[in-house]
């Protein structure tokens, strides 16, 4: 694989922020209001009114019901467009009703967008909604990449959400996934550092281990960073060992990483809640401590 050229590298026109007006939510506006302005892109902010919560009404007030919502959803919004227009970002709001998950993918298809940035609260079972199964069920589904802010970022101003430090843990070797490609444009963008890691399960201790871990120093910079960029010179390797959702999360805590990109494979949300171990993807999106970029 030869380093992509620079004239391909990532450029997301149209960003989506998902919203349910929460604090967890509204923590990501910053960050979509920062990579709307440095790639000039236009931003949606999008909420589904959750109707649901209306088959408890009797019939004839539906409507009206629904009607108030609409109205209190474009109230609500008015404050989350007008961050955007007083930067410059071109911007548009889009309400639907129905079940969350697919009305936001919906809305993703038709609107042709690049990056999705969603909130979450990071909880678990009877508790998730927009803020966690659904979150989940976006960046399982979305064509596109999705930036998940969980609640240890609430705290973020738009002075301090541009990515420093990235880590982007590396599954195999050779790396062909998408998510390579972001973390390379991402790091050179916002002339970050950059950490790629390779964890494993036990420790290495024969001479054969040890090659196998150095391994992917040796490939994945030829592989995707240009022998003229400077990123090289930002680049690092970190070796993990044990569970990979807490190497990743002990790695971003103790070097001050501020965006973790990560792959993520296309598996229906609903069986992934069943499965018998938690989703590593899942489990370092619910307790990072930066935002987290998931790529299909």
């Amino acid at each position: 694989m030869k380093p992509m050229d620079p004239k391909n590298r990532v450029a997301p026109r149209k960003i989506l922020l998902a919203t349910d007006f929460s604090p967890a939510s509204t923590a990501a506006l910053p960050h979509a209001l920062v990579l709307a302005g440095h790639y000039r892109s236009d931003l949606y902010v999008a909420h589904v009114i959750h109707l649901e919560l209306m088959d408890f009404l009797p019939a004839e007030e539906s409507p009206t019901k629904l009607q108030q919502a609409r109205r209190l959803t474009e109230q609500q919004m008015e404050p989350l467009l007008e961050a955007a227009r007083k930067k410059g970002i071109p911007c548009r709001p889009l309400i639907g009703d129905g079940a969350v998950g697919s009305v936001l993918l919906e809305m993703v298809h038709q609107n042709g967008i690049d990056l999705v940035i969603v909130g979450t609260h990071g909880r678990q079972g009877l508790a998730k909604l927009l803020l966690g199964s659904v979150a989940e069920e976006v960046f399982r589904m979305a064509p596109c990449p999705v930036l998940t802010v969980g609640p240890n970022t609430s705290e973020a101003s738009a002075m301090d959400v541009q990515p420093r430090h990235i880590l982007y843990p590396v599954e195999f070797v050779p790396d062909t996934s998408r998510a390579a490609d972001y973390v390379v444009s991402l790091a050179e963008k916002f002339h970050a550092r950059l950490t790629f890691m390779k964890v494993f399960e036990e420790m290495a201790a024969s001479s054969e281990e040890k090659l196998q871990i150095e391994e992917p120093v040796r490939h994945w910079l030829d592989d995707h960073v240009s022998a003229q960029s400077d990123l090289r010179q930002r680049v690092r390797f970190q070796v993990g060992f044990g569970q990979a959702p807490e190497a990743i999360l002990k790695c971003a805590s103790e070097h001050g990483v501020d965006l973790i990109v990560m792959s993520v494979r296309s598996v229906d949300p609903v069986l992934a809640a069943h499965l018998p171990e938690p989703d590593s993807v899942y489990a370092v999106v619910r307790a990072a401590s930066c935002p987290v970029l998931t790529v299909r």
